[in-house]
């Protein structure tokens, strides 16, 4: 998918705002990243499906970066905790799924990337190639009332989505089931209200 047209980028950051982080598969050997989402999407009628997850299968990935700190997201004081790629997954459980916000998460540049780039936990690197996009996603929360925040750079080459049933789900179908939702939820639709109130 390289040269995406900016309709596109604008339109996954929709698809992926509110969604929830369920997890992030690393195969290092693979070059592979497989990242599993519960997402806001309505069909074109009919009532939003039971199952709302999507999983986004990157490859190749030329590099993975991470910065877990043991703090809230803006303190530049708080302690780096290391982890290696192997852990990546279990790190991102760690935090039971919390919501990413912001409306952009593809290739977004690097002003948010260089304020925690130079205090990373991961640093992985698998190649020349995998380096036509980036994905920018982070957690934060608390453990044992120690504030947690966890900032994550993917870099790859393609993008394949799936559904909850193992299907390719065409890009253009996913953002179509974004747009949907919020605007149906500016336009108070019920479909929308139920479960946790979205924030726009």
């Amino acid at each position: 998918m390289a040269g995406w047209p900016k309709d596109v980028m604008d339109g996954l950051g929709v698809a992926l705002n509110e969604a929830t982080l369920l997890g992030v598969e690393a195969d290092a050997n693979a070059r592979t990243v497989c990242v599993t989402l519960r997402v806001l999407s309505l069909p074109e009628a009919g009532p939003p499906p039971d199952d709302l997850w999507v999983l986004l299968s990157l490859s190749p990935v030329g590099r993975v970066a991470a910065s877990l700190r043991l703090g809230p997201w803006n303190d530049d004081t708080a302690a780096v905790e290391p982890f290696a790629i192997e852990d990546l997954s279990g790190v991102v459980r760690s935090f039971e799924g919390c919501d990413i916000y912001g409306w952009q998460f593809f290739d977004c540049g690097d002003e948010d990337f260089d304020r925690w780039s130079g205090r990373l936990s991961l640093d992985w690197r698998g190649g020349t190639d995998g380096l036509a996009h980036t994905l920018d996603l982070f957690q934060e929360g608390a453990d044992r009332g120690q504030d947690r925040h966890l900032d994550l750079r993917l870099w790859f080459d393609d993008l394949t989505l799936y559904t909850p049933t193992k299907a390719v789900l065409p890009v253009e179908e996913f953002i179509a089931g974004g747009r949907r939702w919020w605007d149906a939820f500016y336009r108070d639709d019920p479909r929308t209200m139920s479960g946790e109130s979205a924030v726009p």
